[in-house]
């Protein structure tokens, strides 16, 4: 066997594990970089740099349609709401328009009265349509009346259109049918 000599340990001592430490390290910082250049690579494939503009200019276009659509919306002129009889009319010409316009309909009066009571209370604030005339403005306060008509439905359902066509100073509280062989109806109507 031959001697090793004093150079040759220091060689075997420093130099070999420095240089397994720096081929271990050399190889592991490549593996990371690999893997960080590879992570990167997918990253870049997933999401683009260019793309982010992109996205950019699609939500700025998506917001400015929105906007003009909502622009458009409040451009609408809103529906006239004035009423044609005026509220504060008394209820005796409001009653001869709600009169002219079921006859125009097609239906034939044939009487008028006050509204029965029954399980309703006589007080405005016991309907809608009487608490909606009196935030017109309508005075005296108003009252429901009853109309007996004869008629065809088709008819009673144009008289009611026309109601809201004609912005009358009027509510249509309730309409049935009477039981009777003939087109009877009674409608009941705040005025």
């Amino acid at each position: 066997m031959t001697e090793i000599r004093a150079k040759d340990k220091i060689f075997l001592a420093v130099v070999v594990p420095a240089a397994l430490l720096a081929a271990y390290w050399y190889g592991w910082r490549d593996g990371a970089g690999r893997l960080a250049a590879e992570l990167e690579d997918r990253r870049g494939r997933l999401v683009a740099e260019e793309d982010f503009p992109r996205e950019k200019r699609l939500a700025e276009r998506e917001l400015a349609e929105a906007t003009a659509e909502l622009k458009a919306e409040q451009d609408i002129p809103m529906p006239q709401t004035a009423v044609k009889a005026d509220p504060k009319a008394p209820p005796a010409e409001r009653e001869r328009i709600v009169i002219q316009v079921l006859r125009e309909s097609g239906l034939a009066v044939v009487g008028s009265a006050a509204a029965k009571t029954g399980n309703r209370s006589d007080d405005v604030r016991a309907s809608r349509g009487g608490e909606l005339l009196k935030a017109t403005g309508a005075r005296p306060s108003p009252i429901r009346r009853a109309y007996t008509v004869d008629g065809l439905y088709p008819d009673v359902a144009k008289a009611l259109r026309r109601f809201v066509d004609e912005k009358t100073a009027v509510i249509p509280d309730s309409v049935q049918m009477r039981a009777s062989g003939k087109n009877r109806w009674t409608m009941e109507i705040w005025l």
